[in-house]
């Protein structure tokens, strides 16, 4: 069994590999997108984000705190340490997040982006979209809780 462990850890580090390269890539993108001087460059980006998003980021949250789970069980933790509480809590926060706002908002926004495309000019729903702030802190915050994660899965300070 000590091998299917190690399988199911390395799965798990893998996963989370995976996450944080959509995670961290997508602050870059996210970046150039904005400064991005003409309208296709800047839907060619918010395209490479949600392909980020769909392909690395919910994939790699799923599977890595799925398996982050089993590990807790398969190590000897179970729920009972004061990390485990938190790492489960704040994943789960942070996958509520990504899937239920951060995920649909960028959709919205790449739609308003292919639509200005079509149209040729921003549309005001993606101008409206690209003034608001909140998404971008909010995706610096879910990558800061990322950071947390893996200093509690390193730590295990309580």
């Amino acid at each position: 069994m000590a091998s299917l462990t190690l399988w199911i850890n390395f799965l798990h580090v893998l996963a989370a590999l995976w996450l944080a390269a959509g995670a961290f890539a997508g602050a870059v993108v996210r970046a150039q997108t904005r400064r991005a001087p003409e309208l296709a460059a800047r839907v060619q980006g918010l395209r490479i984000g949600w392909r980020l998003v769909t392909v690395c980021a919910i994939p790699g949250s799923v599977v890595a705190g799925l398996l982050g789970v089993v590990l807790v069980f398969r190590l000897g933790y179970g729920f009972q340490p004061g990390w485990v509480h938190a790492s489960v809590g704040l994943w789960l926060l942070l996958l509520g997040v990504g899937l239920f706002y951060s995920a649909p908002r960028l959709k919205r926004m790449l739609a308003a982006g292919e639509a200005s495309l079509a149209a040729g000019a921003p549309t005001d729903e993606l101008k409206r979209l690209a003034a608001d702030k909140l998404p971008g802190i909010v995706a610096d915050l879910q990558a800061l809780g990322l950071v947390l994660l893996v200093l509690l899965m390193a730590f295990k300070p309580f």
